[in-house]
C-alpha cells in the first residue's frame, strides 16, 4: 500500500513535469523544456510521450540524433506511437533516408501517413536541407 502510494506520487510528479515542459515548449524556452521531459524520463522512463514530447523539443534545436534516439526509444515503449513514428520519418527524410522515412511515415496510418508525405516532403526540400 505505501508503495502504491510513492509509485503513484512519483507518476503525479513526472506528470507535472510534463506540463512544466509543454508550458516551457509553448513558450519557444526548448532547453527549459528539455530539462522538464528529461527529468519526467527519469522519474518514470517507460512513459513513451515524454521522450517523443523531448524529441520534438530537439527537433526544434535541429538535433536529428537526439531526435532519432529519442522516438526509436518511444516507438520501443509504444509500437503504435504515432508522434514516434511522425518525428521519426520527419528525422530520416531529412537525412536523405527517403525510403525508410516514408516507411515510418506510413506507420502512422496508411491514409495519414500518405497526406504527410505529400505535404511535407517538399517542405523538406526547401526548409530542412
Amino acid at each position: 500500500m505505501v508503495l502504491e502510494a510513492g509509485l503513484a506520487g512519483v507518476a503525479k510528479q513526472a506528470e507535472q513535469l510534463r506540463l512544466d515542459g509543454n508550458y516551457y515548449f509553448s513558450k519557444d524556452r526548448y532547453g527549459a523544456a528539455i530539462d522538464a521531459y528529461t527529468e519526467a524520463i527519469t522519474l518514470c522512463p517507460n512513459v513513451p510521450i515524454y521522450w517523443t514530447n523531448r524529441a520534438l523539443c530537439h527537433l526544434k534545436r535541429n538535433d536529428w540524433t537526439k531526435v532519432e534516439a529519442d522516438c526509436r526509444k518511444a516507438i520501443q515503449l509504444d509500437h503504435d506511437s504515432v508522434k514516434g513514428h511522425y518525428l521519426l520519418g520527419l528525422t530520416l527524410l531529412q537525412r536523405n533516408e527517403y525510403a525508410e522515412g516514408i516507411k515510418e511515415l506510413e506507420k502512422v496510418g496508411k491514409d495519414i501517413g500518405e497526406a504527410l508525405i505529400a505535404l511535407f516532403f517538399p517542405l523538406l526540400f526547401g526548409v530542412l536541407c
